[in-house]
């Protein structure tokens, strides 16, 4: 190339050119269709339609809730289509009522669907602070000894989360002390059960004071004379004041 002579640029045939403009046109019609079929799944008022299945057919006879606080959950699968409702501490269990997204072929006077969980208030039951899936807002993260569920929370409900949080830990601490206080009155009651135990398999001695008799003593102790003497070695009915009888064998 001889100095001074710039070098052009080659254009692109014409063929690669329409081809990366049906492509483009391709993908936003695609991203067009998502947007809208993501709009029109997704339930609107989903905190009053939650709340009124709440009070109607979820909460049972005499229920208080304590907290509701707003949640969503997205599927790994199916990351933009979310699942929202309510995360609910009442004064007997935490539950979880979800408003599934409607099917796009659904008829639209067709009844919503929920997912429920409920959880119990005791030391198998974790409430912790995390994030959502991708780390992009904050979470409500319940651990029980078979699964892990992640809640997302929308930033202006994190507050009334937060709140939420500290009280099922509060929760979970009075249910370890009380755990324990049970497990060690369980205990002191099963030591004692086994003292008696003990004890009634020990042999039994009756100290003979004035006025009995041997066939009284047996009386007493639901045996026989003839076990009494067996027992103690008499040869006869005879016993003396202060005399040690064993009323009763070992077991």
């Amino acid at each position: 190339m001889r100095p001074g002579r710039l070098k052009r640029r080659r254009r692109p045939r014409p063929g690669v050119r329409y081809t990366l403009i049906i492509v483009t046109l391709i993908a936003l019609v695609v991203l067009v269709q998502f947007l809208v079929h993501v709009a029109r799944t997704d339930p609107r008022d989903t905190r009053r339609i939650a709340e009124r299945e709440l009070q109607l057919n979820t909460l049972q006879p005499g229920e208080r809730v304590v907290r509701s606080v707003s949640v969503f959950k997205r599927p790994a699968l199916d990351y933009f289509r979310a699942t929202r409702g309510l995360l609910v501490l009442t004064d007997r269990r935490l539950l979880y009522l979800g408003l599934e997204p409607r099917d796009l072929l659904a008829a639209p006077d067709l009844p919503p669907t929920f997912e429920e969980r409920d959880f119990p208030l005791d030391t198998l039951v974790r409430v912790s602070a995390g994030r959502t899936f991708f780390g992009i807002a904050r979470a409500v993260v319940i651990n029980t000894p078979n699964e892990k569920l992640r809640l997302g929370v929308p930033s202006a409900a994190w507050s009334g989360a937060d709140v939420l949080i500290t009280q099922m830990s509060a929760r979970y601490v009075r249910a370890v002390v009380s755990t324990a206080q049970q497990g060690a009155f369980l205990a002191s009651v099963d030591a004692q059960r086994r003292e008696v135990e003990a004890a009634r398999r020990k042999p039994q001695y009756y100290t003979v004071r004035r006025g009995d008799a041997l066939g009284g003593i047996a009386t007493i102790w639901n045996t026989t004379t003839d076990r009494l003497r067996t027992w103690n070695k008499l040869s006869d009915n005879k016993i003396r004041v202060g005399q040690v009888l064993m009323v009763r064998p070992a077991l």
